[in-house]
């Protein structure tokens, strides 16, 4: 048909496209397609907030989420120093995880929101090895980037339109 084609060549596919009615209505579930809530007139300091991420933007939020490892790694050998020198040094068991801990929590939350953001944002990486440095520190072995988009995909699919209609709806 005609629109698919288009569509096609447009760069768009079967699976970005809506297959409504002349009312604007889902062909399938007759239901009308929901429309974003944005602000009209943009105020200047939301427009961020639905602009396009740049290709700098994603490099920016990939180089601050490999420092923010680097230093969860650096504060780990820290951490065994402590340990491991400590004593000769007068520094306790608890004084030094008192310090490690105050430094490796506000490390590991700031590396949750930049990774939820990187998600969203910058979804591959730049370097090959990025893919390998999103949750080492989480648990026992690594979680392979390309494990934690498809787990975030699937949270994201799993709306109510297609648990419930089987149709792809929006994000609420």
């Amino acid at each position: 048909d005609a629109a698919k084609s288009a569509a096609r060549k447009d760069g768009g596919g079967a699976m970005l496209q809506l297959d409504v009615d002349d009312n604007k209505r889902s062909k399938r579930t007759q239901r009308a397609i929901p429309t974003p809530n944005i602000p009209d007139p943009m105020p200047p300091e939301l427009a961020f907030l639905f602009a396009k991420i740049t290709p700098e933007q994603k490099m920016y939020m990939w180089n601050i989420y490999t420092l923010i490892f680097v230093a969860e790694c650096l504060t780990v050998v820290l951490y065994w120093a402590m340990m491991r020198y400590g004593e000769a040094l007068g520094l306790s068991f608890s004084m030094a995880t008192t310090i490690y801990g105050f430094i490796m929590v506000p490390l590991c939350i700031q590396n949750i929101y930049i990774l939820h953001d990187v998600v969203h944002g910058a979804t591959f990486p730049p370097y090959e090895w990025q893919n390998y440095i999103t949750h080492p520190l989480a648990d026992f072995f690594s979680l392979p980037w390309m494990d934690v988009i498809m787990e975030h995909n699937r949270h994201h699919n799993s709306t109510f339109d297609l648990l419930n209609h089987g149709e792809f709806g929006w994000d609420p």
